[in-house]
């Protein structure tokens, strides 16, 4: 009896299970090659602000996307500008721009296929 592995035009079950049965051992092996000396400490599970003590009441902590993201809002501002000024929170807007992106797609494969 012979396998054979035929990779075009269809999903093959043999291969997907071959490529899972080889990332668990590849992340099998990522684990055997940890720190065994590491120990948790009892700040585990804390957030992490910027260095700082978290207060004791964790209800208080919130961190904003405009915080977190702050740099990269800011490096690619000329990209966001369009964008923010295209979400105008408008329902019509929002289908208008669905259905030319749907007319869009569908010309393209109209005439790509």
């Amino acid at each position: 009896m012979t396998i054979d592995i035929v990779l075009q035009d269809f999903w093959s079950p043999i291969v997907m299970f071959l490529v899972i049965i080889l990332t668990g051992f590849v992340v099998y092996l990522l684990y055997r090659m940890g720190n065994p000396d590491f120990k948790r400490t009892e700040h585990k599970g804390e957030p992490f602000i910027s260095a700082n003590r978290p207060p004791e009441d964790i209800g208080k902590i919130h961190v904003g996307g405009d915080n977190v993201f702050w740099g990269f809002i800011k490096a690619l501002e000329n990209y966001f500008e369009p964008l923010i000024k295209g979400h105008t929170g408008i329902v019509n807007d929002y289908m208008y721009w669905i259905v030319c992106t749907l007319a869009v797609v569908l010309v393209y494969l109209y005439f790509a296929v």
